[in-house]
């Protein structure tokens, strides 16, 4: 499960809960970093995670999507100035920050430099400082650190993608897809 106590996964766990208990199961949920998650599902120390994007690549063939889009995630691209954002995706001399192991940014092709940092923190600060021109982050994460930055207040903003996001389970637990598939839509 995510770190922090957002309303995204409070009622995603509220929603996978009740599909779970209803199977006759007992979800113990436990708050970790994305990338530490990701690594314990992969070695499957972890049976399940509660929420990633659905278009898993297919170079994790031991895990696997619960089909059913239990929200969507808006990717965005923020800016100290409106005109940096104008075709951004086709400007090489844009320096653009992410957060390393974002998979809804590290997705995205563009032609400026990726500039890979460890937090928001990181990226709106290298901003601020006019390292970088562009930072990609998700609309519900990005407001939330937003509304906490008052030198960020009059940011521009872009949106890029959306992303679906699903449940994602280890092999070990496939037999339960079809039946969680059924909870999950109800």
């Amino acid at each position: 499960m995510p770190l922090g106590d957002s309303a995204l996964r409070q009622k995603l766990q509220q929603q996978l809960t009740r599909a779970y208990t209803g199977l006759g199961y007992q979800p113990q949920f436990i708050a970790l970093p994305s990338q530490r998650r990701f690594r314990l599902l992969k070695d499957g120390l972890i049976d399940a995670d509660l929420f990633r994007i659905c278009q898993l690549d297919e170079t994790h063939p031991e895990l696997l999507v619960v089909p059913v889009p239990l929200d969507t995630l808006r990717l965005n691209a923020y800016s100290l100035s409106a005109d940096k954002l104008v075709n951004w995706q086709q400007r090489n001399e844009l320096l653009i920050s992410h957060i390393r192991g974002f998979k809804m940014a590290e997705q995205q092709e563009f032609a400026g430099v990726r500039v890979l940092v460890n937090s928001d923190e990181q990226a709106f600060g290298l901003m601020l400082q006019g390292r970088v021109e562009i930072v990609l982050e998700d609309g519900r994460t990005a407001e939330r650190f937003l509304t906490q930055q008052p030198e960020l207040a009059g940011i521009a903003m872009q949106q890029v993608a959306d992303f679906d996001v699903c449940h994602i389970v280890t092999r070990n637990m496939q037999e339960l897809i079809p039946a969680l598939t059924k909870k999950l839509q109800q």
